[in-house]
């Protein structure tokens, strides 16, 4: 399942990947670039774009109690998932240091 969170935009997401120390080169093909996923279908909201989410649904109907967002190389297609929650914590705490 696919959903769009318009409180997590793609700049938060920048944010919490750079204060990680996590690059945005490819680690599958190292030539291609890792890109997040938002939902901009007109191209002009740039870090503003609300960030795509994905939860996946196993065959019961139950999911891994977590969502998703990612980014996908713009070579090779390969997916980097990265857990929601972690990403909300970052964006909670920084609203509680005040940045």
């Amino acid at each position: 399942m696919i959903n769009i969170l318009d409180r997590v935009k793609g700049g938060d997401i920048t944010r919490f990947l750079e204060a990680k120390g996590v690059g945005d080169n490819c680690p599958i093909c190292l030539t291609g670039i890792l890109s997040i996923s938002v939902f901009d279908p007109e191209g002009v909201m740039d870090d503003q774009a609300p960030a795509v989410r994905v939860v996946h649904t196993i065959n019961d109907g139950s999911h891994r109690g977590y969502g998703e967002f990612l980014r996908v190389c713009s070579h090779c297609a390969f997916i980097h998932y990265i857990r929601d929650i972690e990403v909300l914590d970052f964006i909670e705490q920084e609203g509680e240091n005040g940045e």
